[in-house]
């Protein structure tokens, strides 16, 4: 049983040759970034907007440019040495010649990121606000870039249960997003949007929006996630990731929805049956002929059976 005990292996003792550290060590943060590349998914890319053409010229908006999420909170958390956001990454890549990125947005985005956390000093990453983004200095980045990145990052952890409530800044976005997406999108041909999050969200808002024509799925990659954002971006890492989660059309689709969060004291767990043993059309209405049987024994009222009409509706169609 020895082998198998926990304490054994925690960063601070020695495992690797020489007796050096191992974790947070040179290679296993190169692995990290080279992981975190490989796990990222291209959701939309049309028209070849990506990967960025060498010498782009772009702008980076949104608080997840400074505000990066390298992971889950509460038991999900690591300690790490040092987190990269997107800002840091990408001036990165201008080092190497690849993009020149507009600087007085990032400095503004800095600025207000550092002014929030010494008013909250408990905060935790991804639970920054979207500050209100000055005309001017948008102008000013339309004129000057080709491209503009919008980073959307998500808090994720323990007792943080989802509502699926509208605007929410969780599942959907909040409304000082949406105004930010409306802004960007009106003075950019071309927006990339990375999703820095740690579950389903929302996709409505760039499915069919033909000004955002690429999104990546990055998810909460780790110390070096941004830099591995940078990559894909770039060009330098081919993103080979693949769904393993549905993303519902809205949160209502998901079958828990309708009484997950109820309540802070109790989830209710309810497991049906379902057969539909007609269905026809007449004057206009779709009629339904249906059974369901309650498993769990708990009593069916009735807006579970109007939510398992819904569900048979869509599977007819």
């Amino acid at each position: 049983m020895n082998k198998w005990q926990r304490f054994r292996f925690l960063p601070f003792i020695p495992l690797g040759e020489k007796q050096q550290m191992i974790t947070g060590s040179e290679n296993h943060i190169r692995l990290s970034r080279k992981i975190a590349g490989e796990g990222m998914v291209l959701l939309k890319n049309e028209n070849k907007t990506l990967p960025l053409k060498r010498g782009c010229k772009v702008a980076l908006f949104g608080r997840g440019s400074v505000d990066y999420v390298k992971g889950g909170g509460g038991s999900g958390d690591t300690t790490v040495a040092y987190v990269r956001n997107m800002c840091q990454a990408m001036a990165e890549k201008e080092t190497e010649g690849k993009v020149t990125v507009f600087q007085p947005l990032c400095e503004f985005y800095i600025k207000e990121f550092e002014n929030e956390k010494s008013l909250r000093p408990r905060m935790m990453p991804g639970q920054s606000t979207e500050p209100e983004l000055p005309q001017e200095l948008l102008d000013a980045a339309a004129s000057a870039c080709d491209v503009a990145i919008i980073s959307i990052c998500r808090n994720s952890r323990e007792g943080y249960d989802r509502t699926g409530e509208e605007n929410d800044g969780d599942f959907y976005l909040s409304k000082a997003e949406q105004s930010l997406v409306e802004q960007v999108t009106k003075k950019f041909e071309k927006t990339v949007i990375v999703l820095n999050v740690g579950g389903m969200v929302d996709t409505n808002w760039f499915y069919d929006e033909a000004k955002i024509p690429a999104v990546l799925l990055a998810w909460q990659a780790g110390m070096e996630g941004a830099c591995a954002q940078a990559d894909i971006l770039c060009g330098d890492v081919n993103p080979s990731g693949k769904l393993v989660d549905t993303f519902a059309k809205s949160f209502s689709d998901y079958p828990s929805s309708y009484n997950f969060h109820e309540s802070e004291d109790y989830v209710c767990y309810t497991e049906f049956s379902m057969v539909c043993h007609n269905a026809y059309e007449a004057d206009g209405a779709v009629h339904l002929e249906v059974e369901v049987k309650n498993i769990a024994g708990v009593l069916i009222n009735a807006s579970i059976f109007a939510l398992f009409c819904k569900m048979c509706l869509t599977l007819a169609c």
